[in-house]
């Protein structure tokens, strides 16, 4: 290793220790990972993650946390369970096709809200509730369920 490329790690050390990113040049950065802050739907304050602390914390879980795209999107097994738990769940208030009765369509692609439509927001809301009747489900599912509830809405209406 040359003495450049350590001193730019040593650099790019102490800044990332005082700063959280340090650029490191030619488009390079050391420690810059983009933090995902996940909000309750109702206030945008910060969600944190409180409910049933002795669930599993799968893989596809963490890297959920760390990227707020669902891991299991597209994944055949993961919508099957998906649906089971939508049926179980969901069903009652968006009805089994997803055009809803007491809580809204999941199958027109309009969200009241712009981040509803991402799985960040999807997530949120099915996590800590929403406004009117939607409940938060991380009271009685695991993360990673609620992940493949999500897996099985992308593909919901479109059977």
């Amino acid at each position: 290793m040359s003495r450049r490329v350590l001193a730019l790690l040593c650099v790019a050390g102490a800044a990332s220790l005082t700063y959280g990113v340090a650029d490191l040049g030619d488009g390079l950065t050391a420690g810059a990972s983009e933090t995902v802050k996940f909000l309750h739907t109702l206030d945008d304050q910060p969600l944190e993650f409180t409910f049933r602390t002795e669930q599993t914390i799968t893989p596809a879980v963490e890297q959920f946390h760390q990227t707020a795209e669902n891991p299991y999107r597209g994944d055949a097994d993961s919508i099957a369970a998906g649906k089971k738990l939508y049926l179980r769940w969901c069903k009652s208030c968006h009805l089994k096709d997803g055009t809803g009765r007491i809580g809204p369509n999941l199958v027109d692609d309009k969200w009241l809200r712009e981040r509803t439509g991402t799985d960040q927001g999807k997530f949120e809301i099915i996590y800590a509730g929403g406004a009117g009747a939607m409940q938060a489900f991380g009271r009685r599912m695991d993360q990673d369920d609620i992940l493949k509830v999500m897996a099985y809405l992308d593909v919901l209406g479109k059977e």
